[in-house]
């Protein structure tokens, strides 16, 4: 989530996507209990790539002896809002905006196998591409997913009031590189957000793929909406374009929005179910109370995926006398918690504060993270595995992390983890936390750079080695700091192969070790393609199958 305040005019190449915004039509219900829409608004179109160019530095960032990493080396210029995720080949990836004057800006990109070496980069394209941000997607994993495994980011340019998406197959390789912006025209543009897992089905029009948020001015018919909400469903091919419903406020106000984030939870079936679900989250400036509060919308594609009418949603944090502010959110399974800042205590300060639901995102209660007295706790940003979350938050110009291992409802102590004090910045998004690591803003060498460290203790599986023989064999590895659990893994054989499908759960894998995998006895002739899963990695190879035996595996 990626937010505004520098203002430009340059010039940028205009892709055409099918857009198409759903709201406020005469409603129908469908039988599948979602809202249909007559003289439905569809601009349908095919995607096309806007050019890009890439300058990468030769130099590589690598860690000092306090641990903390500058990702941006040789870059004298601001940089911004990053955001962090990991790859399906187990790379650290992080993006940021780069204000390179105050009529340029780029897309950061950096990258690292293990933390502490970075390669790292600018993309340029035409206007202005700010708030970038970027997920691990794995279309192979759902029902009509089709094959596309890798990174996907969303971004806006201020500049021609245009919002578009990137996808990149292999972070090393800048020819799997892919940038698109949509045809029409989003006024003010203030934030564009994702998440990993972030694929799902459509169903009133067909789209399946990564779905997103952005915050702009709508204007759409009668409505004039200024920071008003946007959730979107991209076609994972980019051939039938997307659908973006916005939230005209039927049934709660919500606008304007300001910070959003999203969680996505998915269960083991490859087939969409009410089980397969998007936490979206905001500030909303209510201009009644003038007070801010917290808004938690719980979008499940198969029941309703219109962000505006979907029957779960809520404000999670709202008072007549006090603001609630800056959001984010980490879920696993049916855990979820959403940090933010709150100012009710007795003298008005910033504190941080929790809400914590273990049913789904269907109720919620609420605890303390950080509170000390008359001492700011700012900027939160937090990720959850099981019931473990970690949050993150500034306070003093410094960054510290705080550990939760009841699913939010009480917090550890607070560890520092910049070494050089009163050198983070303290503004919204500059922090984020997930389970390859933290990034931040730092301003310790005279300007904004993005620095990164280890946090925590969390597994990263990979699929390392594909090997044939009398069957299909693979490797399956751990390159994190911490143990898995119940690792879900299979093989799929495309081609003539018989059985072309198998799989099974590892019950431990610990960090830095791995395990071998295998189809077993399978019969087949001529080419074959490979593809290996495993809790979200994904690796594909050829191969030639006579008989039992398969050769040429690469």
């Amino acid at each position: 989530m990626r937010r505004k305040t520098i203002y430009l005019g340059l010039a940028i190449t205009v892709v055409t996507l099918m857009c198409l915004q759903a709201t406020g039509l005469t409603l129908v219900k469908t039988e599948k209990g979602s809202i249909s829409y007559e003289n439905k608004p569809v601009f349908l179109q095919n995607a096309r790539k806007v050019p890009f160019e890439m300058k990468k530095f030769p130099t590589k960032a690598t860690a000092n002896l306090g641990g903390n990493v500058l990702i941006t080396d040789g870059m004298p210029e601001d940089d911004l809002w990053p955001a962090i995720t990991r790859d399906q080949y187990g790379n650290i990836v992080v993006t940021w905006t780069h204000q390179a004057s105050p009529v340029e800006t780029n897309i950061g990109l950096a990258y690292s196998s293990d933390g502490e070496a970075w390669t790292a980069g600018l993309i340029t394209l035409d206007g202005a591409p700010m708030y970038s941000d970027i997920a691990y997607v794995h279309g192979a994993d759902f029902e009509g997913g089709g094959d596309f495994t890798g990174l996907w980011g969303v971004y806006g340019d201020i500049a021609n009031d245009q919002i578009g998406f990137y996808r990149i197959a292999d972070i090393t390789d800048e020819g799997t590189y892919e940038f698109y912006t949509w045809q029409t025209t989003y006024e003010d543009i203030t934030y564009c957000a994702i998440a990993d897992n972030t694929w799902y089905n459509e169903f009133n029009y067909d789209i399946t793929g990564p779905t997103n948020m952005y915050i702009y001015h709508e204007v759409y018919q009668q409505y004039d909406i200024p920071n008003c909400p946007t959730h979107w469903y991209t076609d994972g091919e980019t051939t039938a374009g997307g659908v973006g419903y916005f939230d005209a406020q039927s049934k709660l106000k919500t606008a304007p929005a300001f910070d959003p984030d999203m969680a996505c939870l998915h269960d083991n079936d490859p087939v969409q179910t009410e089980n397969d679900y998007v936490l979206l989250t905001w500030q909303h400036d209510n201009e009644t109370t003038g007070h801010s509060e917290i808004v938690l919308k719980k979008i499940v594609p198969e029941v309703e995926p219109d962000i505006e009418y979907t029957p779960y949603q809520w404000y999670i944090a709202k008072g007549d006398t006090f603001d609630a502010a800056h959001p984010n959110i980490g879920a696993s399974g049916s855990n979820a918690v959403v940090v933010y800042m709150c100012n009710d205590n007795i003298f008005g300060d910033w504190d941080i504060k929790c809400a914590y639901s273990s049913d789904d995102g269907m109720t919620w209660e609420t605890s303390v993270v950080a509170n000390e007295p008359q001492v700011d706790e700012l900027y939160p940003a937090v990720y959850m595995s099981g019931n473990t979350a970690y949050c993150a938050y500034i306070k003093e110009g410094n960054l510290y992390v705080v550990k939760s291992e009841d699913g939010g409802q009480t917090w550890g102590e607070p560890e520092q983890i910049n070494e050089v004090d009163g050198t983070v910045v303290a503004e919204e998004n500059s922090v984020d936390i997930h389970p390859a690591g933290i990034v931040w803003t730092d301003e310790r060498n005279g300007n904004k750079d993005i620095y990164y460290a280890v946090v925590g203790a969390a597994p990263a599986i990979t699929i390392g080695s594909i090997s044939g023989g009398f069957g299909v064999s693979a490797v399956i590895e751990n390159v994190g700091t911490a143990a898995a659990t119940d690792v879900s893994w299979s093989i799929d054989l495309s081609g003539i192969a018989f059985p072309n499908h198998k799989e099974g759960t590892i019950p431990s894998i610990e960090a830095g070790e791995s395990v071998t995998v295998s189809t077993g006895f399978i019969f087949g002739l001529g080419p074959i393609t490979i593809t290996v899963s495993a809790d979200g990695a994904s690796k594909t190879a050829s191969g030639m199958a006579i008989g039992p035996i398969v050769i040429g595996v690469k």
